[in-house]
């Protein structure tokens, strides 16, 4: 008979449990102690690299990214930083002393903000976020929730934004030579309760003008036509002050201006030219140092306002492409830097007849409506015109979450047909459940993008009515509609 007293079973049978209890809570010591300790974690992230890239190209734009890391490597060094990984166009550093990493962050925008003035083109625009806990350091990785809500912090900064989060600010509150306030509370995927956002000052200007006048940037301003300025630090001056500006008849139109987080600005189209910079007297005053002092203008001209570019550094663009001169429709979006100016037109349109009304209708006959978590968070109308959708400020569908990519993907018509399109996304688009690169979708489709799920709407129709039947379809109507006009 074999002794079965030696086989693995029975040895296992014989451990100690008490015994085993107390090595693990020997090696739970041993790595609390080696590897987990608390640091700050700091995220930098290049702003409008992907549009930058398919405009650059593959060479120039490998050659700009090296420009970018020779900039910011030295410095996490210098303030005793270190480098854990890079993603493309952002970094991921760690620190053992919060001081040091708002400093470095600091320190970066500064050495950008140099290089930028040195006439290269294209502009860098860096966002950082940081935060302080514990977290497991590795030798070529860092881990645990420090880690997580950085990156939560850096994505709700805008270009040339530093935010921190309350644990980094308790940390360096007492810093002399750091100026930092309270900018405001927001959601956290992950967390609970709204979180503490402070925002770390690095200009020069900025910081004399918040030491003289801390109010002037924390708290909300009211303007005439009711819109308040939150952290919207970009966009100052407007003309005349509020209480001395007087409007007897609506403007005709208006340029709303959308910078660094704070609420949209209304500025009215009453003059016959408006003038964008840096320049202290210019009508729109954007103090950043990528804006030229006179960067272009607003101009009417024949009953029509135009938007023209004064021969800029860092240029005017729309849809992504730089401009010279364009004519602005209503709605349309102009981007300098990290500032939008969406044209609004006012003006009261035609009494229309009978048969022009079902035209009006016809251009706006189908929509997509964009929900997340149930809720309705957006709408826009389709058309021709593709729609880009992502996660950079200057898309048409602004999709503000770390799961959406920069430039995701596009949605668009041809003829009666709606198209979704995948442009090369990290994460992927998907119609009902499977992944597409490009797909014609309709009202019965689901689109999900990341948390978000966006479906064809068609708004001259009740929820409940049931599908047109083949002859009565969009296209259809239109060219039924259209023969009646050229038969006029």
């Amino acid at each position: 008979m074999n002794d079965q007293s030696d086989t693995p079973e029975a040895k296992s049978d014989n451990i100690d449990l008490e015994e085993l209890l107390r090595q693990k809570e020997k090696l739970d010591s041993i790595i609390r102690r080696k590897f987990t300790k608390i640091i700050t974690v700091m995220f930098t992230d290049l702003s409008g690299s992907t549009r930058l890239s398919e405009e650059l190209g593959d060479l120039v734009w490998r050659a700009a990214l090296r420009r970018h890391n020779d900039i910011l490597f030295p410095i996490i060094e210098k303030h005793h930083g270190n480098l854990v990984k890079t993603m493309g166009d952002g970094t991921m550093s760690y620190f053992d002393e919060a001081p040091d990493a708002v400093r470095a962050a600091v320190d970066i925008q500064l050495a950008i903000r140099a290089h930028n003035l040195t006439k290269v083109d294209p502009p860098f625009l860096i966002r950082c976020g940081l935060n302080t806990g514990m977290g497991i350091v590795e030798k070529t990785d860092v881990y645990g929730d420090v880690v997580n809500v950085a990156q939560r912090y850096e994505s709700l900064a805008s270009p040339q934004e530093i935010y921190i989060s309350d644990d980094t600010f308790t940390k360096v509150k007492d810093s002399g030579d750091i100026c930092v306030f309270f900018l405001k509370e927001a959601n956290l995927k992950g967390k609970a309760g709204p979180q503490k956002v402070y925002k770390v000052l690095w200009d020069e200007n900025d910081i004399l003008t918040y030491r003289a006048s801390p109010q002037k940037m924390m708290e909300p301003k009211a303007f005439s036509d009711g819109a308040m300025t939150g952290d919207m630090v970009v966009v100052e001056d407007f003309g005349a002050p509020a209480k001395t500006q007087v409007i007897e008849t609506a403007p005709t139109a208006c340029l709303v201006v959308e910078g660094s987080g704070g609420a949209p600005l209304k500025f009215p189209l009453t003059g016959e030219e408006i003038i964008i910079g840096r320049s202290q007297s210019a009508h729109i005053h954007l103090p950043e140092t990528y804006v030229s002092r006179k960067h272009a203008r607003v101009v009417k001209e024949g009953g029509l306002f135009y938007i023209e570019d004064m021969q800029s550094n860092t240029g005017t663009l729309f849809r992504g492409a730089k401009i010279k001169k364009r004519e602005m429709a209503n709605g349309d979006e102009f981007i300098i830097g990290s500032v939008k100016l969406r044209f609004e037109s006012q003006a009261p349109a035609p009494e229309p007849d009978a048969e022009a009304t079902v035209m009006l209708r016809l251009g706006k006959l189908l929509q997509v409506v964009v929900t997340e978590a149930g809720a309705e968070v957006a709408r826009h109308d389709l058309s021709e015109t593709p729609l880009d959708i992502g996660r950079m400020a200057e898309n048409h569908i602004h999709l503000s979450n770390p799961a959406v990519s920069r430039m995701h993907a596009k949605i668009y018509m041809t003829g009666d047909k709606v198209y979704i399109e995948d442009k090369k996304s990290n994460n992927g688009t998907f119609v009902n459940g499977k992944k597409v690169d490009k797909l014609e979708v309709g009202p019965a489709d689901e689109i999900k993008i990341g948390p978000f799920t966006l479906r064809v709407f068609d708004p001259t129709r009740s929820a409940d009515e049931p599908p047109p039947p083949a002859s009565e379809e969009v296209g259809g109507l239109t060219r039924k509609v259209m023969s009646f006009f050229h038969k006029k």
